[in-house]
């Protein structure tokens, strides 16, 4: 059985959810460890990169809770989403 960009964007958000906090390189090094390298890219500023099906699944998974930190390049849970119940529909995410 294949793994599809579903599969692993549930996986994404349940380790974040998780650990609360993820960098976006340690996220690449586990899906490329646990899933393989056809799930990654080299990105135009040569930076390896989640496959763009899986970040698309992974937006419609985590449903809001999960938040992007751009400076740290890490997503991490947002726990005040969680517990008011919104989501990236309600919040204009």
């Amino acid at each position: 059985m294949s793994t599809t960009a579903t599969e692993i964007a549930t996986w994404m958000t349940d380790i974040i959810t998780t650990e609360h906090k993820v960098t976006q390189t340690d996220m690449v090094d586990a899906i490329e460890a646990k899933f393989g390298p056809e799930w990654t890219y080299v990105n135009d500023n040569d930076h390896v990169s989640i496959d763009r099906a899986v970040l698309r699944e992974f937006r419609k998974a985590h449903r809001g809770g999960v938040k992007w930190d751009r400076e740290d390049r890490a997503w991490y849970v947002d726990d005040t989403a969680a517990a008011e119940g919104t989501d990236s529909e309600t919040t204009g995410n």
